[in-house]
């Protein structure tokens, strides 16, 4: 079709076109064919614009900015950014939406906001009519700390008036709160009047105290889908003769809307406060996700078992709501009876076909000998992270043969492997000979996470990359260096293949030091040449080996000079990488090898064979290129 042909077209056949297409590719392909496809594409079309992922280049990042936001982003409705592993990202969106005088923007999506570049994003004039934020986080990023619990609710509710759906899992620093006794004048809370005009209808907030959530719960008064953590200091049982106190439950009438919750309890305590405020509105619940991952006692008032469960929460449900359940308890002292775990077993609530209930002992985890742990969870399974120890004996038998692994498990994207304490819960979920390997969802799983060295046998590693073919990344926790030793080290032509789809590897190798990192980054640059991110830790001493820069000559600089050549040999060897990111663990933090300012100058005087951004503190050095 000539382009004089596709200019007669009608509008709507060419928004139909548009929405099969990249941003790019219609820029690309179409603005510059004719001036009334190039004024559709700037005055007419709305644009829902993705931007970035955990692998964009920062020369990539750059030109949708500068391509693509700057051309159309007055047309925006929907922006999404992902920011993982992008160094000071923010500014250059910002910089391109602020070249148009009005924006249409209604649902912004940021993936790994920085807290100081969310501050900023606050402060614009972007944000006013935005119905939709919503915010996703990774375990490192520094919102997962907070010391004032609701200070940026507070401000979105207040900075963007028309917010309907808000998800902000902004984690409030628990460590403050245990480090507190009474809560009265313990802590830093905000929720000041302003937010009861708010009109959210969904809400998600990270990990609070419970008085936090009762003070939410009077500001929310619309709200129908509310999902939150909670964490307050936790009770042993020294603290049973004291009297615990249970708030008041909040009154009905106050969360009239309510229908869906999704709670995540990390203690007894925890569990037993949020139940208490909360009671009165599980009857007119349409759906309860309850997480929970506690110790408790065989007695006592802050037990949690399949009576407590059965009596709190599935007893005030309408016959008509759903439920999930996703429970691991550690019973103090019930190795032998096991009265908690068996206890289960009794309710009526296990007992029925929908939703499928299941109760398996695990191991330990390291939490003691003193303790009985096993998990309680319903069919299917919703979470991302599938843990290796569910997939039990227990479980296969009991599922018929015909049942799907995505059936069980459709949201898993990760297989998490555990180390295990005692060997007779040590399965290999990836050995082939194994029907085991038939409940992971293994078109499903782009990521493979590998806690410990004892998680897994290294012939079973094997047998499982061989399966995971949609798997990308890595993450390798090796206390020994045996596993990584085995993929480094290997002829096999099937795993050179897999090392070749791996684009992302995050290693803590217990063996890996400034003396000899250089060699294993360059077995790692033959053995996966197409890394695209590479994240990895350097440790100080490793057997009888120690690098003390104040105890050395000249310390500082011979160890920015390891450093420095250690950056250049990655940036060389791996050519696709696009974020290299270093951390250093050393047992002394004041004798730590990293020195940001020589570093920085180092780099800047003779800079890497690429562009690059550039972060540096005393333990973590990070590139985007």
């Amino acid at each position: 079709m000539s382009y004089s042909s596709l200019d007669i077209l009608p509008n709507d056949i060419l928004y139909e076109i548009f929405g099969y297409l990249s941003p790019i590719d219609v820029i690309e392909s179409f603005f510059s064919l004719s001036k009334r496809l190039s004024r559709i594409i700037v005055n007419e079309y709305v644009w829902h614009i993705r931007i970035g992922d955990s692998t964009m280049s920062l020369s990539m990042f750059n030109d949708h900015c500068q391509n693509v936001l700057q051309l159309i982003g007055g047309r925006v409705v929907s922006l999404r950014l992902i920011l993982i592993n992008v160094i000071n990202g923010w500014p250059l969106i910002s910089s391109s939406l602020r070249s148009h005088s009005t924006t249409f923007l209604q649902r912004l999506h940021l993936i790994d906001i920085e807290p100081h570049e969310f501050d900023k994003l606050l402060r614009s004039q972007l944000i006013k009519q935005i119905h939709t934020l919503l915010v996703d986080i990774t375990s490192s990023n520094r919102f997962n700390c907070l010391q004032v619990e609701g200070v940026y609710l507070v401000q979105v509710c207040s900075r963007m008036p028309l917010v309907k759906i808000c998800r902000l899992p902004f984690n409030h620093d628990v460590s403050i709160m245990n480090q507190i006794k009474t809560f009265s004048l313990g802590y830093q809370m905000t929720l000041p009047n302003l937010l009861n005009a708010n009109h959210l209808r969904t809400l998600t907030v990270g990990i609070h105290s419970s008085y936090f959530l009762g003070r939410l719960l009077l500001c929310i008064p619309f709200v129908e889908n509310l999902s939150f953590g909670i964490d307050d200091r936790d009770i042993n049982e020294s603290d049973f003769h004291e009297k615990i106190s249970m708030p008041a439950t909040i009154g009905v009438h106050l969360l009239r809307h309510l229908s869906r919750l999704r709670i995540y309890c990390l203690n007894s305590i925890s569990f037993h406060r949020t139940i208490a405020l909360l009671s009165s509105v599980f009857g007119q619940l349409h759906h309860l996700s309850l997480k929970l991952l506690a110790c408790t006692f065989i007695s006592g008032p802050l037990i949690i078992s399949g009576d407590i469960i059965q009596q709190l929460c599935i007893d005030r449900f309408q016959p008509t709501a759903t439920y999930s359940l996703d429970l691991v308890l550690h019973a103090k002292n019930d190795l032998e009876e096991k009265i908690i775990f068996n206890s289960f077993f009794k309710v009526p609530f296990t007992h029925r076909q929908r939703p499928r209930v299941f109760i398996q002992e695990c191991s330990n985890m390291g939490i003691g000998y003193m303790y009985h742990c096993f998990m309680v969870y319903t069919l299917p399974y919703k979470d991302e992270i599938l843990p290796s120890n569910m997939l039990t004996k227990d479980l296969e038998e009991s599922l018929q043969m015909s049942t799907s692994a995505i059936d069980l498990f459709p949201r898993a994207n990760q297989l998490m492997l555990h180390g295990y304490k005692f060997k007779k819960y040590r399965r290999d979920p990836g050995n082939c000979i194994s029907s085991m390997s038939s409940l992971v969802p293994w078109s499903l799983i782009t990521n493979i996470s590998i806690n410990h060295s004892d998680a897994i046998s290294v012939v079973a590693l094997q047998s499982i990359l061989r399966m995971a073919y949609n798997v990308h990344k890595l993450r390798i926790f090796d206390d020994t260096g045996v596993l990584l030793r085995a993929l480094l080290y290997s002829n096999d032509n099937l795993e050179l293949r897999v090392n070749q789809q791996v684009k992302s590897l995050d290693i803590y190798d217990v063996t890996w030091t400034l003396q000899n990192v250089e060699r294993f980054c360059i077995l790692l640059s033959n053995r996966f040449p197409n890394l695209k991110t590479l994240s990895m830790h350097i440790l100080d001493s490793y057997d009888q080996w120690k690098w003390r820069p104040s105890r050395i000559i000249d310390g500082k600089n011979k160890s920015t000079k390891r450093i420095v050549n250690l950056v250049y040999l990655l940036v060389d060897n791996f050519k696709q990488l696009v974020s290299l990111d270093i951390y250093f663990s050393n047992e002394n933090f004041s004798d730590t090898p990293c020195f940001p300012h020589l570093i920085r100058r180092q780099l800047y005087q003779y800079p890497p064979s690429r562009p690059h951004r550039l972060q540096c503190s005393s333990n973590r050095i990070q590139l985007w290129l």
